[in-house]
């Protein structure tokens, strides 16, 4: 009996996922490989406590979050499980902005640094992606020269598949990024897109791990930053997910 892999995913909020399609579709003959598209399907999502851009899993049992590669699926065509272990590097809490600019489909290639790729095949889907909400603003980054210290993105909340409140004056933060052990470069983008946000929106919320980075995070970063933590989403033994929330309208207006 070959294997089973269900791939679900949330269009290309993450570009990568396209590389990832790619990649099980020369898989095809090795195993039962099924996909599943979230970006409309809020009951499956839920079902499934899908709060990441994409979801592996195995067999029906075994939930993978980070991207999987061509190793992982050798691994587990010879029969071999492969472990993944939460990404929860050390976090400098020293803010440092250096220059704050906007996330746009004319920049946007630039911003999909953040995967550390230079060029994600799923960038071009992403902009369609906004372009179909009228979204001309995808977030924020930090940025020296022409190096990617952070960002920040979002998307309207009542767009996201992913089990959370919405509204139309809500928006969701999609990702942070990045991590660095000595300063913390995406408090400054964030700060900006609050900004950005409270003309339209009255609220902000996302999701976040209580330790690791991804997705998001970690729970402190928000907190530090004004965020209230709602409640835990989803736990297992990679994560602890947290609903966190921040009310934009008082700040701004």
């Amino acid at each position: 009996m070959k294997t089973e892999i269900d791939f679900y995913y949330w269009g290309n909020i993450c570009p990568i996922t396209s590389e990832i399609i790619e990649l099980l579709n020369k898989y095809q003959d090795v195993f039962k490989i099924k996909l599943y598209d979230i970006t409309y399907n809020f009951e499956l999502s839920k079902s499934k406590s899908i709060f990441y851009p994409f979801l592996t899993v195995i067999n029906k049992t075994h939930r993978f979050y980070s991207p999987i590669s061509n190793d992982f699926l050798k691994n587990l065509s010879l029969g071999v499980i492969p472990t993944e272990r939460p990404y929860r590097p050390i976090l400098g809490k020293q803010e440092k902005s250096i220059k704050i600019i906007e996330i746009n489909e004319n920049n946007y290639s630039f911003a999909s640094k953040c995967t550390a790729r230079e060029k994600c095949k799923g960038g071009n889907c992403k902009i369609k992606m906004y372009n179909k909400i009228n979204e001309n603003i995808f977030g924020f980054m930090n940025i020296e020269n022409n190096i990617l210290l952070g960002g920040v993105e979002f998307f309207p909340s009542k767009f996201v598949p992913y089990d959370i409140p919405k509204a139309d004056d809500i928006a969701f933060i999609t990702c942070v990024y990045l991590s660095h052990e000595k300063y913390d470069y995406k408090t400054p983008p964030l700060k900006v897109l609050e900004k950005y946000l409270s003309d339209k929106y009255n609220k902000i919320v996302v999701i976040s791990d209580e330790i690791g980075v991804f997705p998001n995070g970690d729970l402190e970063f928000f907190k530090r930053n004004g965020y209230k933590d709602e409640k835990v989403v989803f736990e297992d033994d990679y994560c602890k997910l947290h609903l966190l929330s921040k009310n934009i309208n008082e700040n701004f207006r």
